[in-house]
């Protein structure tokens, strides 16, 4: 008789074991599941996220194209010119000489110097302020770059911190499970 209950109590025992496998693998294949839906939210919220853009991206320097203002220098070169025509006029009237010419010439020289000077101040001015408008457009195009850069980064850092702390804790979790589905089962063969 004694052989019968051995082997019933090893069929009992294989059971049991049986049983507690099979525990152990659902919990473990339910942990992989929820891992992998885990996993695939998270690549679906990176996958669908904007990207980070430049701000400064397309920006063009918008002194590269000043003008040089030449109808005030047109209307002072016709306002000189009138002028000298009139002097030329009352100097014929008069009876003045050709020094008086001469002079009324050298005068019409200088104005026009005048007007010359004041338009290649106006053009100098210009490619100051083109030159200084490309530096700063220079410089903005970096600092978007660079706030570019940092938000990637940032935003790397942050998805990979989640994930792996999300990682950790369901593999944790499920750890945990089977180590109690092993502790329950050891305290139920010992009891």
């Amino acid at each position: 008789m004694g052989g019968g209950s051995n082997n019933r109590n090893n069929a009992a025992l294989e059971e049991a074991e049986q049983d507690r496998r099979d525990k152990i693998n659902d919990n473990r294949d339910k942990g992989k599941k929820l891992i992998k839906a885990k996993q695939a939210h998270l690549d679906n919220l990176l996958k669908n996220r904007k990207p980070v853009v430049n701000p400064y991206a397309g920006m063009t320097n918008q002194m590269a194209n000043l003008s040089v203002s030449t109808r005030a220098a047109e209307f002072q070169a016709e306002q000189t010119d009138r002028a000298l025509a009139n002097t030329l006029d009352a100097m014929v009237a008069s009876g003045s000489g050709a020094g008086g010419a001469t002079a009324l010439a050298q005068a019409a020289l200088q104005s026009k110097k005048g007007i010359a000077a004041s338009l290649e101040q106006q053009e100098s001015n210009n490619q100051k302020l083109a030159a200084q408008g490309a530096q700063r457009l220079q410089e903005q195009m970096a600092e978007g770059e660079k706030f570019k850069f940092a938000a990637e980064e940032s935003r790397s850092n942050a998805d990979i911190d989640r994930a792996a702390t999300k990682l950790d804790n369901t593999e944790q979790r499920v750890a945990d499970n089977l180590n109690a589905l092993n502790s329950s089962y050891v305290n139920e063969t010992m009891g």
